[in-house]
Parts: structure tokens; sequence; C-alpha cells
């Protein structure tokens, strides 16, 4: 099982038992007995007899921006819905120490793979981490600061390994002002839909976050679980995509009051990062 990227334009319909993409390019078929969520990207309209199919199926849907910024999800009713365990989820998160044991872990889950991208790409200097003052943290703004010094000393360093042109320099995200941040938004978003699919196949609450602060708008249980997994899965490949010169800015990317990237980039980066998820990862889940 895994995500299905769609980054076109176009009209997805229902065919029999699967769906249909119909673009400029003509239609495409959506198989769906080994697809676990939807990620829409491109300004694809969904049709009423194509959202019961997903619906019935147990598939969920992720609508993102083209530069990756999550809008909103179309999600199965009563989709693996626990009561005993979601009681228990609440618990942990109105009590004050639970909660924070558990933002510090995602914290420190996150720091952890940071250097574990820094030295998979060699000669990027590994991060200084105080763990002291993760534990020592007494409320989650407080821990937050300390995340956001920790990210911005990890980006800092996956700059060493990049050419000039794709340096991230100072994160950027609505709207992301360079090449840099651009797929670095927009890998984000990939493992937040990815993230997201996970959780829905649990009986977890995806609105009850732990690190951040829960929202009626997104799943942000995701945003949690996310952070440990962007350097190694999205960031990697980032790096890699980079050095093997597979995105070039005069073809992949687009400047509109922002820098972004463009149909062919976004395909081409989710392409490339489902192939390496499902190679490193997802097969040996």
């Amino acid at each position: 099982m895994r995500p299905y990227y769609i980054n076109s334009n176009g009209i997805i319909s229902r065919k029999d038992e699967s769906l249909v993409l119909k673009s400029r390019d003509g239609e495409s078929e959506i198989p769906l007995n080994d697809v676990d969520s939807l990620v829409i990207t491109g300004n694809a309209t969904l049709t009423k007899p194509a959202i019961q199919l997903l619906s019935r199926a147990g598939i969920p849907v992720f609508l993102m921006t083209s530069s990756g910024r999550y809008i909103s999800s179309i999600l199965p009713e009563n989709y693996l819905i626990s009561g005993k365990v979601r009681i228990m989820q609440f618990s942990r998160f109105l009590d004050p120490g639970s909660r924070m044991h558990l933002a510090r872990a995602f914290v420190i889950g996150a720091a952890r793979n940071y250097n574990v991208n820094l030295r998979r790409h060699g000669g990027a200097p590994r991060i200084r981490v105080s763990f002291r003052d993760v534990l020592s943290a007494t409320d989650i703004p407080g821990l937050m600061g300390i995340e956001g010094n920790i990210a911005d000393s990890y980006f800092d360093s996956l700059d060493t390994v990049l050419p000039e042109e794709f340096r991230i320099g100072t994160r950027s995200r609505r709207p992301p002002m360079s090449f840099g941040n651009a797929l670095i938004s927009f890998v984000n978003s990939l493992i937040y839909s990815t993230v997201s699919s996970e959780i829905f196949c649990t009986h977890l609450d995806p609105t009850v976050s732990f690190l951040h602060e829960p929202s009626t708008s997104r799943t942000s249980l995701a945003l949690d679980v996310a952070e440990i997994f962007k350097p190694i899965l999205g960031h990697s490949v980032i790096v890699s995509m980079i050095r093997r010169k597979e995105l070039k800015p005069d073809k992949h990317f687009v400047s509109n009051g922002g820098v972004f990237l463009n149909e062919a980039g976004g395909g081409w980066c989710s392409a490339g990062s489902v192939k390496r998820w499902k190679r490193q990862y997802i097969q040996n889940r």
C-alpha cells in the first residue's frame, strides 16, 4: 500500500471500482487496490461518485497547494474510531506532565534524526543538541522555542553540503523565498500527508496533538509525528536529488510572489520521494 500523488490539473471521476484522471494529457486510471491515500497538489476536481468510492474504500484524500501547503482533508466517515483509545489520548493531553513528556519525545526524536541525515550526507557538521534544555523545559511555548533553535542550527549545517543556489538560508514558508525553501516546504507537506494517512489507520484522534497546539482545521497530531520523519525521509531525498542534478532552477521552479515548484518539479520530486521511501522504509514496515 502506498500514497498516490496527483500533480496534474483535471477531473477525477469514478470508473467501475477505480478512478480516472481526465487532464489535458488524456485519461489515466488510478487503481485503488494498492493505494492507502490520495494526495492532490494539482488543480484537480473530485466528482461526488469518486468521493463516495474513496470513502467506501476507506481512503483519505489530502488537498495541498501547488507549493505544498496543506489545505484540507476528505476523510472516510467514522473511520477506525475507538472510544477507549481516544479517551486515553485525551487524558494524556489534559495531564500537563504527560503532554510535556510526549512533546519532549517528538523534539528529541527530530533532533536525533537531524544528525542522522547530516551524517548520511558526509561533510555536514553535526549539530549540538542540549537535551538538558529540552528535558528542563516547563511549558509548550518554551519547548517550541528550543525546537526552533535546534532546527535553525540543522538548516545551517545542511546548507554546507548544498550548492549555493539551493541553500536554504533563513527558513521562509508562506511563501518560500528560495529554491531550497521551496523544496523543504514541498517535501515536508508530502511527509505530513503520509504521516496523516498512517494515523488514520489507527484509532487515534488526528486533531489532538501534544507538541503543536490542537486545531479544528488540521490533523495536528501529524505535525507532531512528522517532525521525526522529515529529515530522514524528506530532506535526505532533497539532498540526493540536488547532488544528482535532477532538479534545475530554470526547469522545475516558478517565481510568483515567492519561489515554488512547478507542475514538472512537483511531479518529479513526488516520484523521487515515493521511490526512495518505498525502497528504504515502506517495504520494511
